[in-house]
């Protein structure tokens, strides 16, 4: 398959992530705040390094494993945030997506252009049925860009998440009529 990235859109470009953003990628990944629904836990500069080599070489969004790709702004290529991709295969074809952003570039709109920039690209390059994405209803903002993007809440879970009970929202899109794969 023909290298997909970059993807460019009014003022964000998904590119591959590079050990060169190391210190955005860490700075956002370390504040409590912004991890505090999300299912990775902060990494050491160490880690974060090598987590950065390992994904600027990745397959693109390869069967059944996460794939992370970066948010950067267009204007300045400076890393704002990520966007984690998994495709699962098989009778229920849909890839799942979560999305990070820095504090900085929150509230601006550039993860609703980002996220609905990669779910266009997801079916246009992939066989899947639909695209999800699982928040905590708690955590309002993600919700509501789910919702920008187009995507529905389709079943409520009850679970448990770092210890303590919680609801997550399912939510997804299923492929438009005039998209192929």
């Amino acid at each position: 398959m023909a290298e997909v990235l970059p993807r460019h859109t009014p003022r964000v470009t998904l590119r591959r992530l590079a050990v060169s953003d190391l210190d955005a990628f860490h700075a956002y990944r370390s504040d409590a705040e912004v991890g505090r629904y999300q299912g990775w836990t902060p990494m050491t500069r160490e880690q974060a390094q090598a987590f950065l080599a390992e994904m600027s070489t990745a397959e693109f969004c390869p069967d059944e494993a996460w794939f992370q790709l970066a948010i950067a702004e267009r204007a300045s290529g400076r890393l704002i945030g990520d966007i984690g991709i998994c495709v699962h295969t098989g009778d229920d074809a849909h890839a799942e997506i979560g999305f990070t952003l820095a504090p900085q570039a929150q509230h601006r709109g550039l993860g609703t252009e980002a996220v609905g920039a990669a779910v266009a690209m997801l079916f246009e390059r992939r066989a899947i049925t639909r695209v999800v994405g699982i928040t905590d209803a708690r955590n309002l903002a993600s919700l509501r860009l789910l919702e920008r993007i187009g995507m529905s809440q389709v079943q409520t879970l009850q679970t448990v998440f770092r210890g303590e009970p919680c609801t997550e929202l399912l939510c997804e899109l299923r492929r438009p009529a005039a998209a192929t794969g």
